[in-house]
């Protein structure tokens, strides 16, 4: 499969097309995000608020600071959401025991809730791509994204 960028002769303008890796990670990426959004504003919720209730523990809450690497999320974008979950009623912030300086969120009954909703949703694609794609093409899918992953990296330390 040929990776290079397409060239629209007459106008010499640089136009992504499927034979670019970011164009079909992008339109699969949004083509997912719209069927989760879909189910997720049915609940009243989300995407992002799905994600960020599906990487809270129950039991154990979660560390304000470990959920936005999570997301891969900005700090200021995480400060945003939690404060909306927190005013929706999905999540309580309590004072770290073990770190004073930190703060951990738990999900209150109703985020318990939403977030099994959620990750029935994921189950559900999940199971409906496992039975579309072979075991080993999936091994190999997650390894080539693990490599593009590191490519970015790499590109994204460079130039800073």
């Amino acid at each position: 499969m040929d990776f290079e960028m397409t060239l629209v002769a007459d106008q010499q303008d640089t136009i992504l097309t499927k034979k670019d890796i970011g164009f079909d990670v992008k339109v699969t990426w949004l083509a997912i995000a719209r069927m989760f959004s879909s189910a997720a504003n049915e609940q009243g919720v989300t995407v992002a608020m799905g994600f960020a209730l599906l990487n809270i523990s129950r039991e154990k809450g979660t560390p304000a600071t470990k959920i936005a690497p999570l997301l891969g999320m900005e700090p200021r974008s995480l400060t945003r959401l939690l404060k909306k979950l927190e005013e929706d009623g999905l999540i309580i912030r309590k004072p770290d025991l073990e770190d004073k300086r930190s703060v951990r969120i738990f999900l209150t009954a109703l985020g318990a809730e939403k977030k099994a909703i959620a990750q029935q949703q994921v189950e559900r694609f999940n199971a409906a791509i496992r039975a579309s794609v072979k075991e080993k093409e999936l091994k190999s899918f997650f390894d080539t994204l693990e490599k593009i992953h590191n490519v970015i990296k790499e590109n994204t330390n460079k130039s800073t």
